[in-house]
């Protein structure tokens, strides 16, 4: 039976043991570029504000300087992994597919590395003080597709292969599920949310779903590989059948 590759609910870029050591080393690069900017904010605002003339708002403004230090390291995190990002899509351009969890598969190892460049800069962006950063702003830097008055900051997205239209409600812990790995075989397919779309609490969407518009999915269901959800439907089980339309 087809599984997730993981359910955890941390970050939607989970990583193969095998090659995580081998690239860490890229993943080390990306948290010293995020941290520059931000090391050359802290100097500059030592060096004006530390002084007698200054002293007092120096201790004034350490609240907001801590607000502004922790934005400039999240977004230096997103813009250094989107270039490196950049650069990795030139030399292995990502597709959907079936393929070997392998070693000696370049799409595997090529989903590999662009999670580790993206993993940073989604941790960083899980503590920020706006959650709502991490699903509505930063997967859409790494082509995540998400429409206007769409809700899903409480869910888990895959970081790539996802389009969710407008309007759309997506439950706490649910998850939009991209890839998944069943045996020694490795899916990445396209998962399409199309507008005014619920989804419950803690619902899984697998690869290749498709769920057309004004479709319900009943809480605790999950889709098929490849399923299909009509629309203006209610679906609900494991996996989600059809139990009415409209």
């Amino acid at each position: 039976m087809f599984q997730p590759a993981s359910l955890k609910g941390e970050s939607p870029a989970p990583i193969d043991e095998r090659i995580r050591n081998k690239y860490l080393i890229l993943y080390l690069l990306i948290i010293i570029l995020s941290f520059i900017p931000c090391s050359l904010f802290e100097y500059l605002y030592f060096t004006y504000f530390w002084s007698e003339t200054f002293i007092w708002v120096f201790f004034l403004l350490v609240p907001l300087n801590f607000l502004v230090a922790i934005y400039i390291i999240q977004f230096s995190a997103i813009l250094a992994s989107f270039l490196i990002l950049k650069v990795v899509n030139l030399i292995h351009v990502p597709k959907e597919g079936n393929f070997k969890r392998s070693l000696e598969d370049r799409d595997y190892i090529f989903w590999n590395i662009r999670n580790i460049i993206k993993k940073w800069p989604l941790y960083v962006m899980a503590s920020n003080p706006f959650p709502w950063f991490k699903n509505r702003f930063t997967l859409r830097f790494f082509g995540v597709k998400i429409g206007k008055k769409t809700i899903c900051d409480n869910s888990w997205i895959s970081s790539e292969f996802v389009s969710i239209g407008k309007n759309v409600i997506i439950g706490m812990n649910s998850s939009v599920l991209s890839f998944g790995i069943e045996q020694d075989n490795f899916i990445l397919k396209k998962v399409k949310v199309e507008s005014d779309v619920l989804i419950g609490a803690k619902c899984v969407l697998l690869p290749g779903t498709l769920v057309k518009r004004n479709v319900r999915l009943s809480a605790h269901s999950y889709t098929n590989h490849n399923a299909v959800l009509e629309e203006d439907s209610l679906y609900m089980g494991h996996p989600a059948k059809l139990k009415k339309t409209k």
